[in-house]
């Protein structure tokens, strides 16, 4: 069975437990989910990953993010199995996809995460924070209280650099370097004023 049959329902899956969830995380909504999706498309293909466990995994790896969890990747594989299991996703990827899931959270160890498809995952959730999106993503969090804004270039630079791939470095370094000189611009800005 291909990838494309399981898009529409494990979206509208996501979607329907996003609804029912407690504490909608703000940054980690369907526009990451989508964004996410269209990167680790491209990896998986280029790196001739698993599309099904790749699109499986990348559409449920945040269930657990609006249960107010930081880190929630045990709580995404909670939630994400009885999904899998209720629309007869091919039993023998399950496993898979819930290592992949439960694999993306920055606490889990890399030198743990094996599998390609948990290593992509884990990438292109991480760049979602860099290019213009991150920008606003890291000013969200700067008003909130969370970060402060000189933290933000080293942040970044710490996450770009523990990509697990090459090929997602590639892939993310116009983004990176975007961040990186909005923020050292805003500063030298703000420090002038």
């Amino acid at each position: 069975m291909s990838w494309e049959k399981w898009y529409p329902v494990l979206l509208g899956e996501m979607e329907k437990q996003m609804k029912i969830s407690p504490q909608i995380s703000p940054v980690h909504k369907t526009d990451h989910i989508l964004r996410v999706w269209t990167k680790s498309k491209i990896l998986c293909e280029k790196l001739k990953g698993d599309m099904e466990v790749m699109v499986a995994a990348v559409l449920l790896h945040d269930l657990g993010r609006h249960y107010g969890l930081e880190i929630h990747g045990d709580k995404s594989v909670e939630l994400a199995k009885p999904i899998l299991e209720k629309h007869e996703f091919p039993k023998e990827k399950i496993p898979q996809v819930l290592e992949a899931i439960g694999q993306h959270d920055y606490t889990f160890p890399a030198e743990k995460r094996k599998l390609l498809e948990a290593k992509i995952l884990y990438d292109v959730d991480k760049m979602d924070a860099l290019g213009i999106i991150g920008v606003y993503r890291h000013i969200l969090f700067i008003e909130a209280g969370r970060i402060k804004m000189e933290e933000v270039i080293p942040m970044c630079k710490k996450r770009f650099e523990g990509l697990a791939l090459n090929e997602s470095k590639e892939l993310a370094k116009p983004d990176y370097e975007y961040i990186v000189n909005f923020f050292k611009d805003l500063e030298n800005q703000l420090g002038g004023s």
